[in-house]
């Protein structure tokens, strides 16, 4: 047998995250019951995932609250991977009008199949994903949001093209 014959053994095989098409399964929101992802969505929804334990969630976070500061009526929700104590104080960090939900590995990676931190989804009313960004700088975010700037306030849509 070749090497191109040759099969990967199956613990080194990378499971292939959601793509831009794909539709967002609408998991159950951690720690409450009876809220699952879909009752977010209007007319779209941004997702944005993060975690405590990775050194390119800091700066993340900061360009998310500088994001959800500047266009503080988006609809956006964050799942955020910490310690409940850590994540009590994210709360108090991030913007007022930021929705911070508390989320373990196993939600992101398994259900969300996100393919690292930090990550970013835009979904249409739908649920289909229609961008997907790495969620670590203004620039990513402000392409994570493009498509949906129809649905921003008009001086937000303005403000918007003029920093692309």
């Amino acid at each position: 047998m070749n090497q191109m014959e040759k099969e990967r053994p199956s613990f080194l095989r990378v499971e292939e995250g959601l793509q831009i098409g794909d539709y967002m399964p609408n998991i159950r929101i951690p720690n409450y019951d009876s809220l699952h992802l879909y009752d977010f969505i209007t007319d779209y929804l941004l997702l944005a995932t993060i975690s405590t334990t990775c050194a390119p969630c800091l700066p993340a976070m900061e360009a998310i609250d500088a994001l959800i500061k500047r266009y503080p009526g988006m609809n956006l929700i964050i799942f955020m991977d910490t310690e409940e104590e850590t994540f009590e104080q994210a709360k108090q960090i991030f913007h007022s009008s930021a929705r911070l939900y508390h989320a373990t590995d196993n939600v992101m990676f398994g259900e969300l199949k996100t393919r690292g931190y930090p990550w970013a989804f835009g979904l249409n009313a739908d649920g289909q994903i229609i961008t997907i960004e790495h969620a670590g700088s203004m620039e990513y975010l402000e392409k994570l949001l493009f498509p949906f700037k129809r649905f921003l306030e008009p001086q937000a849509a303005v403000a918007m093209k003029e920093g692309l």
